[in-house]
Formats: C-alpha cells, sequence, structure tokens
C-alpha cells in the first residue's frame, strides 16, 4: 500500500509535466515548485524504499532516471548516500534489470562529479575502490562507512548486508586487477575472498576467475 502511494504521489508530480530549471535563479516558480516537490519525494520515498523487499532495487530504478538524478544533484547531493547503499546491497541481488546490475559503474562517475559538494565515507569507499583503485584506502573508508551506516535512520538494519556486500565488491576488484593472489598476506581478504571462493590461505594462480557479470 505506501509504495502504491508514493508511486501515485510520483506521478502526479511528475504529471505537471514542467521543465527542470538549469539554475534556480533562472527558473519560474512552477518550475521551481517541482523541483521542490521532487526533492521532499525523494526524501519521503527513503521510509518505503528501506522498508520493503525489492526496495532498494526500486530505489535505484527511480533515483538513476533522468528527472530524479538531475533533482538529486541539484538540490539534495547527500541522497547519494542512499543511491551507493543502495547499488552495494543490490550487487548480489538475484533478480534485477541489467541496469541495477550494473548501476555501480554509473553511480561511480556520478559520485565523481559531485563530489565537490557532496562526500561521506560511504561515497568515499566507492570512488577509492573504483576511481583510485587503492585497496588500502578503500579499507580505510569502509571502515568509517560502517559507522555511518550503523548509525543512519534508514540503513542501521542493513549492517551487515552492507559490510558483506562491500567486502565482496573488494575481493571482486582486486581479482580483476591481479593474477596471482597470497590471501595470508593480506589479512581482510583472508575473511572476505577466501570465504567467498571458498579457498584455503596460500599462493593462488588465477588462471581461470568466476565471472562476475
Amino acid at each position: 500500500m505506501a509504495l502504491e502511494e508514493l508511486n501515485s504521489l510520483r506521478d502526479t508530480i511528475d504529471s505537471r509535466s514542467t521543465p527542470l530549471p538549469a539554475s534556480a535563479s533562472a527558473a519560474d516558480p512552477a518550475a521551481l515548485g517541482q523541483l521542490h516537490a521532487r526533492t521532499w519525494w525523494l526524501h519521503w520515498s527513503l521510509f518505503v524504499y528501506f522498508n520493503h523487499d525489492q526496495g532498494r532495487t526500486l530505489l535505484l530504478e527511480t533515483f538513476l532516471s533522468p528527472t530524479y538524478l538531475n533533482t538529486i544533484q541539484t538540490s539534495c547531493p547527500w541522497i547519494l548516500r542512499y543511491l551507493v547503499v543502495s547499488s552495494i546491497l543490490s550487487r548480489k541481488a538475484p533478480s534485477q534489470s541489467s541496469r541495477v546490475r550494473h548501476s555501480i559503474r554509473e553511480i561511480v562517475k556520478i559520485v565523481q562529479m559531485e563530489e565537490y559538494q557532496y562526500t561521506d565515507p560511504v561515497t568515499t569507499f566507492l570512488k577509492e575502490l573504483y576511481v583510485e583503485f587503492d585497496f588500502e584506502a578503500a579499507q580505510k573508508a569502509l571502515k568509517e562507512a560502517e559507522k555511518v551506516v550503523a548509525n543512519d535512520f534508514f540503513l542501521d538494519n542493513f549492517g551487515d548486508e552492507f559490510m558483506d556486500n562491500a567486502r565482496y565488491l573488494i575481493s571482486e576488484a582486486y581479482c580483476r586487477i591481479h593474477q596471482r593472489i597470497d590471501i595470508g598476506c593480506v589479512p581482510w581478504f583472508y575473511s572476505s575472498l577466501g570465504r567467498i571462493l571458498g579457498l584455503v590461505v596460500g599462493p593462488w594462480r588465477w588462471d581461470v576467475l568466476p565471472s562476475w557479470n
């Protein structure tokens, strides 16, 4: 019921069909009103999307649409935290669209673009992992992100799942750029990569990597 009401409200807001202003100073009152309504809708939607079984996937599909992504970038860049977390939580979801499955690539570009006006440990983790390829910095950012998630009203129930999927992403990224990995030399790989791939400690040659698609 809540999801249906949320979608109905979004349709009502979008039906006004007023172009989103390029800048607040040049906007007419109707365009600013619609921007304001969409901004509030994005915040209200968090109550639904983080209390629904398919909420994180639905959040990605909506927030990444041009209209609402533009609203986030224009009016509420802090919503990027929830976009990043949803992409991480949805990474291993069994049923999802191609866009959701590959949403992290798109979100990384957005995080880079919006870094000048918003950043936190969650967005920093993604940047260090996929832009800088700095695994030590990513691990440090992840430790801080764990605290952020644990203290966030909408995210605190997803802490364990977030950490498990984030470590999976670190392992995935590391395997993509290394042909030989000594798991025993990297403590956090002992608990994440070794467990994910079912390996024991020791030097391994990755002649055939698992599929990460």
